[in-house]
């Protein structure tokens, strides 16, 4: 009977069905496999693209009367914070050692001269992680970028070219040069120097 009936009403039970959650589900899902009879849970799987374990479940909730609780929360791959919780501290006690901050000031991000792969190595030979248990290196920079470090080296300060005192340097000069340059008895020396030196 329940294949007649299922041919004639086919759709509007699978949209019934599908607007129920977790044990209603399930147990739903084992009475319809339960009137089919001989392959009903194939016939199910299939009609109601439910899973064979799920409606085995449905089936058990159904015997018994007790409803299966859902743990979604512990579903998922956990944080590698989570599998790893002292990784940050030992990250940062590595980087710490060789970071520096912008010269300039411009920025309170901290630059490193490490690589990934140098973290990688320091954690296993410094801090007693294994090659395995250690995250991939796109993690690894992840979580590296997540403490604030930016994996990159800093260029020292380079010295201005011109500052604003250098035009007025050169218009006194100049002004010098223009006032003794018909005079015979001034002689006018040019010196250039990167250091300090005895004259």
């Amino acid at each position: 009977m329940i294949k007649n009936f299922f041919g004639s009403c086919k759709d509007i039970m699978i949209k019934t069905v599908g607007k129920l959650e977790g044990s209603n589900k399930r147990v739903a899902l084992a009475r319809i496999a339960k009137e089919y009879g001989y392959g009903g849970k194939s016939f199910v799987a299939k009609e109601f693209k439910a899973g064979r374990d799920t409606i085995r479940l449905g089936g058990h909730e159904l015997r018994t009367g007790i409803a299966g609780i859902d743990a979604f929360n512990m579903r998922g791959r956990k944080t590698v914070e989570e599998r790893l919780p002292n990784l940050t501290k030992d990250i940062k006690y590595i980087v710490d050692l060789q970071c520096q901050t912008n010269p300039q000031f411009t920025s309170t991000r901290l630059y490193t001269r490490l690589t990934i792969t140098k973290i990688r190595n320091l954690l296993i030979e410094e801090r007693g992680y294994t090659n395995d248990e250690l995250p991939t290196n796109q993690s690894l920079n992840r979580v590296v970028n997540d403490l604030g470090y930016k994996m990159k080296r800093v260029m020292k300060v380079k010295p201005k070219k011109k500052i604003p005192k250098t035009d007025a340097i050169f218009e006194n000069l100049k002004n010098i040069h223009d006032e003794v340059k018909n005079k015979d008895n001034i002689v006018r020396l040019s010196i250039d120097s990167k250091d300090k030196v005895k004259i």
